[in-house]
């Protein structure tokens, strides 16, 4: 789980995702779409959160996505 500072001062959970996270969005075509669906599950984000969010935002989350899947695990 890692926690996400926003440039609103608001703290995003966000989750490591599993296999069944990537069963549910396997069938989205759009790299953007896919990737703004397996965000906003794993951040509990609904659509309209995640479209009014900031770009810098997103980065973030963007960028805590790519971390998930490039490193292992802290137990």
């Amino acid at each position: 789980m890692a926690k996400i500072e926003l440039s609103t001062g608001k703290t995003i959970e966000m989750r490591r995702p599993k296999v069944k996270d990537m069963n549910l969005i396997k069938d989205i075509k759009d790299d953007l779409e896919r990737e703004q669906a397996l965000i906003m599950n794993l951040a509990e984000l609904s659509k309209d959160e995640l479209e009014d969010m900031d770009i810098y935002d997103y980065t973030l989350l963007q960028k805590e996505l790519v971390g998930f899947t490039s490193t292992k695990p802290k137990i």
